[in-house]
């Protein structure tokens, strides 16, 4: 069974479009990551500094070997200079 991985991100009001260009150069890397079936930047029309990241697993543990190795190489340190707090994260059964 697949899992869903929303990651909701609230972004410094002055960073938001530096934040996006971010966010679709990570889009590309996970889409690429083995077991990741999907992945959407959703960016919000009524909370402009709102930024959520939807990615779709075909397990748990292929998400956790990948943000494993992203969080090993900095690269997700590097988004904390874009936010105003921290991110929050959920997973979800996709039925």
């Amino acid at each position: 069974m697949s899992f869903r991985l929303l990651v909701q991100f609230p972004v410094k009001a002055d960073q938001v479009n530096a934040f996006l260009e971010l966010m679709q150069t990570a889009k590309s890397r996970i889409a690429n990551a083995e077991g990741c079936e999907g992945v959407e930047v959703l960016h919000s029309i009524e909370t402009p500094t709102k930024v959520i990241l939807s990615e779709v697993w075909q397990s748990r543990e292929l998400h956790d070997v990948y943000a494993e190795k992203m969080r090993a190489s900095g690269s997700m340190n590097a988004m904390a200079d874009f936010l105003a707090g921290a991110p929050e994260s959920e997973y979800f059964e996709v039925l």
